[in-house]
């Protein structure tokens, strides 16, 4: 495998002009990842800074344990007790098969600046990733896209009684899940690696009670060698050392909730979307019900929080007894998601996708209001994983992976089948079509003088033949596909690998594709690429 960089725009306004290092928008952080000397400023910032490293690396070895991590893992988890240590953080829901490939190239990148930074502030700095485990949108995470001939095909695990449960909290049946993995490894066809991939799903999956547990054994099993330390935000245990943390983001919810519609006021003047529904009633906190999340809502007439769904009502100082008593019934939403890593981690960077970007600019205030500072966000790394017989394919069809990238093939296949075929065709067709038109103008003036009164069928009677002439059309241009439907498929193929529907690659294709078709190393190898943060998109030539 080797790397090639291209500058691309990301998929959204925002995260083009923040990489892009626009003045404007710069503030709503406090650092600008791109400057030369920022992981030593923000080394320096967090040297003073208190946090609870026994109590976090004995919950960490703990839960990691649970997935078999091996030594790399066990060995930087220790190092979080150094009071020098740092982490890379960046997060993702628990998706199936890990989800779009996304989640894999972030935690690539956690990783590579992890390795980099350890390697020039010289302190440890350890790859963690978040798993958002207190999610509740199973229809996020319920689903892989394969592809089906030329198009994608979502297929979808079903389950009816997902309701408002946490992932982290959400079983399944063993069997149905095997059942569903298998078909989509069938899909892609037996390889010399088939059999193994699904031995170590089947294993995954007995081994395994929720989303949650598959999901964790299974990005182990994929990075083991790397260091990675997992942390899953639902879990029990880590709601025990968050408990004074969440007790001061409720006595600062007022804050932090004016704080996010700050700085959205202050986007909307610069002309950026805002990313963030937050009801100026919102407390950006759930709490827990009989294993649903229902959000907590402030009345500041009652001074009573309540819950719209369940119509609970706490006076605050029944919600701050809650939260000591037991802690696992609350649980963080996008807002203060970020403050709760910050409180819990030396953050040294967090990794975020251009998504992510976006609406951390909205919390700046956020981090403010609860004493904190907001990390240095840097972009993850943006990959496409390019085949042999792709890019060979590209050549036959003389197009570059920078096109296919930027501009996709669709216009160009259209192109190439209008000069090749339709041209001399549509000329002919559509002066015929004018001439007939004419004939037909005058037509209808003899009979609008005759019969004024049937001029809507006049009118009516051309717009049939119109379609008439339209219909022809396509059959021809159905006809010209068939005549050259190699090369049309050629062109097909290459834009479904590369940029699906006009979608980036590692948003719509799945990791277990490729294990299938390279062997379960395959994210290792990756992990040992040269790919540096320099915000150029990476083509991995296989």
């Amino acid at each position: 495998m080797n790397v090639v960089e291209l500058m691309l725009p990301t998929i959204n306004k925002f995260s083009s002009a923040y990489s892009a290092q626009k003045e404007s928008i710069l503030p709503f952080f406090t650092y600008n990842p791109f400057s030369p000397d920022v992981f030593t400023e923000r080394k320096r910032n967090l040297e003073n800074k208190i946090f609870r490293r026994e109590e976090l690396a004995s919950h960490l070895i703990e839960f990691n344990g649970r997935y078999n991590a091996d030594a790399s893992t066990i060995h930087n988890i220790e190092k979080l007790k150094d009071e020098d240590s740092l982490v890379v953080i960046g997060g993702q829901q628990a998706g199936l098969l890990t989800g779009p490939i996304y989640t894999i190239s972030k935690i690539i990148s956690i990783i590579r600046l992890s390795q980099e930074q350890t390697s020039k502030l010289g302190v440890p700095v350890i790859p963690v990733f978040w798993i958002a485990g207190e999610d509740h949108d199973f229809q996020e995470i319920n689903h892989v896209n394969i592809p089906r001939g030329n198009d994608i095909e979502k297929q979808t695990f079903h389950m009816k009684e997902a309701g408002k449960k946490m992932i982290s909290d959400l079983d399944y049946e063993k069997e149905k899940m095997n059942s569903w993995l298998h078909s989509i490894i069938n899909s892609y066809g037996e390889t010399t690696f088939t059999a193994e991939l699904k031995d170590v799903l089947e294993q995954h999956i007995q081994s395994s009670s929720t989303f949650v547990d598959v999901f964790a054994n299974m990005i182990t099993h994929l990075f083991k060698g790397t260091g990675l330390v997992l942390v899953n935000a639902a879990d029990p245990d880590l709601r025990k050392l968050e408990t004074p943390y969440l007790q001061r983001m409720l006595a600062c919810h007022e804050q932090i909730g004016q704080g996010v519609q700050h700085s959205q006021t202050e986007l909307q003047e610069l002309d950026f979307p805002t990313m963030l529904e937050v009801d100026a009633e919102s407390m950006n906190l759930f709490y827990h019900h009989k294993g649903e999340r229902e959000l907590l809502f402030w009345d500041e007439h009652k001074q009573v929080a309540f819950t719209k769904d369940a119509n609970w009502n706490f006076t605050m100082e029944q919600l701050e007894k809650k939260v000591e008593e037991e802690p696992w019934n609350f649980s963080n939403n996008v807002v203060t998601r970020p403050l709760m890593q910050e409180f819990l981690f030396p953050t040294l960077a967090f990794i975020g996708g251009p998504g992510e970007i976006s609406y951390w600019a909205e919390l700046g205030r956020c981090f403010q209001s609860v004493e904190l500072e907001m990390p240095p966000v840097v972009p993850r790394i943006s990959l496409t994983l390019l085949e042999r017989h792709i890019e060979s394919t590209m050549k036959e069809i003389d197009e570059t992976v920078q096109e296919v990238l930027e501009n996709g093939l669709e216009e160009k296949r259209k192109a190439w089948l209008y000069k090749q075929e339709l041209e001399s065709l549509e000329s002919t067709l559509s002066s015929y079509q004018a001439e007939y038109k004419d004939v037909h103008d005058k037509f209808r003036e003899v009979g609008n003088e005759v019969l004024p009164h049937m001029k809507p069928t006049f009118e009516k009677n051309w717009s049939l033949i119109d379609k008439q002439f339209s219909f022809i059309k396509r059959l021809m241009e159905r006809s010209a596909y068939e005549k050259h439907e190699i090369m049309m498929k050629k062109y097909e193929r290459v834009e479904l690998a590369l940029l699906p529907k006009g979608m980036p690659q590692e948003r719509v294709w799945n990791i277990s594709y490729f294990l299938n078709r390279y062997g379960l190393d395959f994210v290792q190898r990756l992990c040992e690429l040269p790919l540096e943060h320099n915000g150029k998109h990476k083509v991995i030539r296989i």
